[in-house]
């Protein structure tokens, strides 16, 4: 483009700032929600895997074991293995915090004398441990290093005495040193960790005589290295694996794949909205300089250097909104990183981020998605404009007449779309990722559809002005006559406000299933815990509480639950659960079972197992008889007979559920997790919790909560689950509704000729905003009205492929009401706010200079 050209462009772009600014501001909202999705994301990935890569070092294999534990005596017999050239165990567990924000840490002991796995390419963090703090570490009862991170942050000093959450108990540790290394990575990884001496963690923990696992480097390469790991193998004792730390960690973060690739593509919708507004802009840019381009191409100026002109303009703007956009991205990944980790936790496992990572790959990413969604959607805008002809400059009725004789074009491309999308759905092994795309290719389609779904809505609403005034009657047909730029704002409107539908459809159906399995769950009348956060994969109640719970008075019967976390090579992570008979299999609904009642149980306690919907589904269960499940025990890996499949919403990576008394024939376990009490008839629940909590007050700290107040607590973890994708949705309203602002002060810039030919008429400056009010009414509730089929839609592919795909859950369709006022009501609010700034220009019009241009 030349300097001409240029001049051109910056004295436009200049006369008209607030358009050119809401343009920028709609890229950068786009670019900043992929950019801090992504960003989110990879924090909760990259604290996962430098917790597993700095902490294990160099180790090239771990030895875990489920249930209790690792004898110590294995790890004594595996240092005298030719081909072990490092060993080092370790002993874990998770801890609430409470003096400190009430966060989620991991006590993790070690062998400080054990150092770091050959190869691992940096110092051992133990290399930084100031002076005199190893000797203590080896001989201070409780004492625990912290990383520099966690001291700054929350002001602790050697000698601070913290009191943790373990399970039922409260412990106390002491801490005796700060690691800070300099090193970025080390830090980073140990910002969740308490370090203690691995006789210190066993003590804390309750796990004297046991390891949780034992990290060793083995050259599997070499013929050493491979009779090294044929002895280990042959001397694990029952229940005990060797495998890649890797693998583990890999396992776990695919458990978050789904959520996260749901989050992603919530981002990407807000680009695609972003899109529909970029083009819009552009387009109402290049439809106001007609007139322009028509004397540019009289003047000599060529098709291509109109063309090149109307890109380089998007392409600038794009690049200012992209640079803008990622500065928010950072911004809102920062906030939004949290909610992605306590998510996790709250649905996966236990995850502490410390660090917000900028990582410059996503940077990049999001540059060239906001550039590249820029320049694209300017193509055919860019096209029309170099297409003016120096004749029809002018004669703006031929453009809005083509316009609607493509009509059916677009609506075959619409239909063609919407099949496709469809068909993606039901390909053979289609997978999360492909339902997501026929995601797209449906909203994609129902915009193509929208200007024919217009043009018939306002023959209806013309028909219902029939008998207003003149003026009002005008506003159905001045929106189909410029139905280049009030196609795309509605479109732009429906598919935003169609988003928000099937969200709130989803979510509602999640909701009112979870609050009907919560009914016909909970059965007991009271519910006893270890407190929220506080619990690790093994920790537990002494059973002892059970004797102390029926000892109060109006105490019926108690039934116990015990649920623990097995890493299974075959299934990855999944949740073990024990229950005695009254919580077992009472009220609960199966997709499938061999019997009912009495027999099913007896059944469990012969040794067959129940498993959830989620886990049958992820891991290609079938429903028949015969079906089994292989879990590792304490006695070995071990066949389980598959009884029934039930519907289970409480744990994304399945449960096996068996009978108290088979899980403890084959498990070395004698802790509970959580009691349920049930009251006798006519006691006073409110009255037994009290003399329970005087029971137990004092040796165990325990959460009580009544059959009501768990059912709230449940919900409301399930609220705050949502709560990042209600965030983003909102985002993504923002979005569109600044493309309707944009579309609506465009529309009302290029009528002004228009106004003043009825100003002079006549027309007044107050009937003119209420035809403006009206047209905007108009635009919004056919853009509500659209956004309810297809929200619809969207909702049932939502429920039925993506939420099933991704999480293996099978919920109930539930469409409330108040969803579809809900959807009315924002369109209308969007269009009507939307155009209250140009509705106010009209009153600043200038009738004679607009007549003398006319």
């Amino acid at each position: 483009m030349n300097f001409s050209l240029l001049n051109v462009s910056i004295g436009y772009i200049s006369k008209h700032g607030l358009q050119s600014f809401l343009l920028v501001l709609g890229i950068a909202l786009g670019v900043a929600l992929v950019v801090s999705v992504d960003l989110a994301n990879q924090s909760a990935n990259r604290s996962l895997a430098l917790s597993t890569e700095t902490l294990t070092g160099g180790f090239s294999h771990r030895i875990t074991a489920d249930g209790s534990g690792i004898e110590e005596r294995l790890y004594r017999e595996l240092t005298l293995v030719p081909g072990v050239r490092a060993i080092s165990p370790h002993v874990e567990g998770y801890v609430k915090a409470p003096p400190l924000d009430g966060r989620t840490f991991r006590i993790l002991g070690i062998d400080p004398l054990a150092g770091a796995g050959p190869g691992r390419g940096e110092r051992s963090y133990m290399e930084y441990v100031p002076e005199g703090a190893l000797d203590e570490l080896l001989t201070e009862p409780g004492g625990v290093l912290v990383s520099g991170d966690i001291s700054s942050k929350y002001e602790l000093d050697v000698g601070t005495t913290l009191e943790l959450e373990y399970g039922a108990d409260t412990i106390a540790v002491r801490v005796i040193g700060i690691i800070d290394t300099g090193e970025e990575s080390v830090p980073e990884s140990l910002g969740g960790v308490f370090i203690a001496d691995i006789s210190t963690a066993q003590e804390l923990l309750g796990k004297i005589g046991l390891l949780t696992y034992i990290d060793i480097a083995v050259d599997e390469d070499t013929p050493e290295g491979k009779a090294a790991l044929s002895r280990i193998r042959e001397i694990l004792p029952a229940g005990a694996r060797v495998e890649r730390p890797g693998n583990l960690a890999e396992s776990t973060r695919s458990m978050t794949r789904a959520f996260e690739l749901n989050l992603l593509a919530l981002s990407l919708l807000a680009l695609f909205v972003g899109v529909f507004l970029i083009y819009n802009t552009v387009t109402f840019s290049v439809l106001q300089r007609r007139e322009m381009y028509g004397t540019l191409r009289a003047l000599g100026v060529t098709r291509r250097q109109v063309f090149g002109m109307v890109l380089s303009e998007a392409l600038v703007i794009g690049l200012i909104g992209a640079l803008a956009g990622l500065a928010l991205g950072v911004l809102l990944g920062r906030g939004i990183v949290g909610l992605v980790t306590r998510t996790i936790n709250d649905l996966y496992f236990t995850l502490t981020v410390t660090d917000f990572t900028v990582s410059y790959y996503t940077l990049l990413k999001g540059l060239l998605l906001g550039v590249a969604a820029s320049v694209f959607a300017a193509l055919i805008p860019a096209a029309e404009a170099s297409g003016v002809k120096p004749a029809g400059a002018f004669r703006r009725s031929l453009l809005e007449s083509s316009l609607l004789k493509s009509i059916p074009v677009l609506s075959l491309i619409g239909i063609a779309l919407l099949l496709l999308g469809v068909f993606a759905i039901y390909l053979p092994g289609s997978g999360l990722g492909l339902s997501l795309v026929s995601l797209f290719l449906i909203l994609l389609g129902s915009s193509f559809l929208v200007p024919l779904a217009t043009n018939r809505l306002t023959r209806l609403y013309s028909v219902l002005l029939r008998r207003a005034g003149a003026v009002y009657r005008m506003a159905p047909g001045n929106i189909i006559r410029s139905i280049s730029r009030t196609g795309v704002a509605i479109a732009s409107l429906t598919i935003a406000v169609s988003v928000i539908v099937s969200v709130d459809i989803m979510i509602g159906s999640f909701r009112t299933t979870v609050a009907d399995w919560l009914d016909y769950t909970l059965n007991a009348d009271i519910f006893i815990s270890m407190p929220s956060g506080s619990i690790s994969g093994d920790a537990g109640i002494d059973p002892g509480i059970i004797d102390r719970l029926k000892g109060v008075p109006g105490v019926d019967r108690a039934a116990t639950v015990r649920r623990v976390i097995l890493n299974t090579p075959r299934y990855g992570r999944l949740n073990l659960v024990a229950v005695t008979e009254d919580v077992g299999i009472k009220n609960r609904k199966f997709l499938w079972s061999e019997s009912g009642g009495a027999d099913l149980w007896k059944k469990m306690q012969s040794g067959s197992v129940l498993v959830s919907e989620s886990f049958a589904n992820r891991n290609g269960i079938k429903h028949v008889p015969g079906a089994v499940v292989e879990l590792p025990t304490d006695s070995g890996s071990m066949e389980f007979k598959i009884s029934g499949v039930y519907y289970d919403y409480g744990a994304q990576g399945g449960i096996v559920l068996m009978s108290d008394e088979l899980y403890r024939e084959y498990w070395k376990d004698r802790l509970i997790t959580s009691v349920a009490a049930f009251v006798s008839p006519g006691s006073d629940v409110g009255r037994v919790m009290e003399e329970m909590r005087n029971s137990i007050s004092g040796r165990y700290n325990l959460t009580l909560r009544s059959n009501r107040g768990l059912k709230e607590s449940a919900i409301d973890t399930f609220d705050r689950t949502f709560t990042i994708t209600t965030a983003l949705r909102i985002l993504v309203v923002i979005v569109a509704f600044i493309g309707v602002l944009s579309s609506l002060m465009s529309l009302q810039l290029e009528r002004a000729r228009e106004f003043g030919v009825l100003r002079a008429l006549g027309v007044t400056v107050s009937q003119l905003r209420r035809m403006t009010f009206l047209e905007n009414g108009i635009i919004g509730l056919t853009a509500g009205m659209l956004s309810i089929p297809i929200g619809v839609v969207l909702s049932l592919i939502l429920i039925y492929v993506v939420n099933l795909r991704s999480f293996g859950w099978t919920l109930e369709f539930s469409a409330e009401p108040r969803y579809f006022i809900e959807a009315l009501v924002i369109a209308l609010v969007a269009a009507v706010c939307a155009g209250i700034y140009p509705a106010f220009r009209i009153g600043k019009l200038n009738t004679a200079s607009l007549m003398r241009e006319e």
